[in-house]
C-alpha cells in the first residue's frame, strides 16, 4: 500500500533512510495515485485499510468493547450501540490501520511502518 500511495511529496520528518531509499526507488514503478479513495486491503491474516495521500475521502473507524471493528467513509453507515464504542476515530492522508489476526492485535499508522522500519521511533 505504501507503493501504490506514497507519502506526498515535500519535507517528510522522522523519516528513516531506509524509507526514503524505499519510496525513491519504487517511485519508477507507478505513478502515485492521489485518490480521493480509502484502499482496503488484507493477506489473509491482515486486513487494513488506507486513505489516499491527499485526505480526500472520509475513512472513520470505531472500535466496539465486543472487539468488532468498523471503517467506512459514511458515519451511520452500521448502527452501533455508542455504550459498545471504547476508540473512535479517523485515518488523515496517507494513514493506515490494520487488523493482525495471527496475533490479535491492532496496528495504527505508526505502528505499521516503524514494524517495516519506515518511520524513525
Amino acid at each position: 500500500m505504501m507503493m501504490l500511495v506514497p507519502k506526498h511529496g515535500g519535507p517528510v520528518m522522522n523519516i528513516t533512510q531506509q524509507a526514503k531509499d524505499f519510496y525513491e526507488y519504487n517511485e519508477c514503478f507507478s505513478e502515485p495515485w492521489d485518490g480521493p479513495a480509502a484502499l482496503v486491503f488484507s493477506d489473509g491474516t491482515t486486513i487494513g485499510a488506507t486513505l489516499d495521500r491527499n485526505g480526500l475521502r472520509p475513512a472513520r473507524y470505531k472500535i466496539t468493547s465486543t472487539g468488532l471493528i468498523v471503517l467506512g467513509s459514511e458515519v451511520g453507515a452500521l448502527e452501533i450501540d455508542d455504550a459498545l464504542v471504547v476508540e473512535k476515530g479517523r485515518l488523515g492522508p496517507g494513514q493506515m490501520i490494520a487488523v493482525d489476526t495471527a496475533r490479535g492485535i491492532l496496528l495504527k499508522d505508526l505502528e505499521i511502518k516503524n514494524e517495516i522500519g519506515a518511520h524513525k521511533p
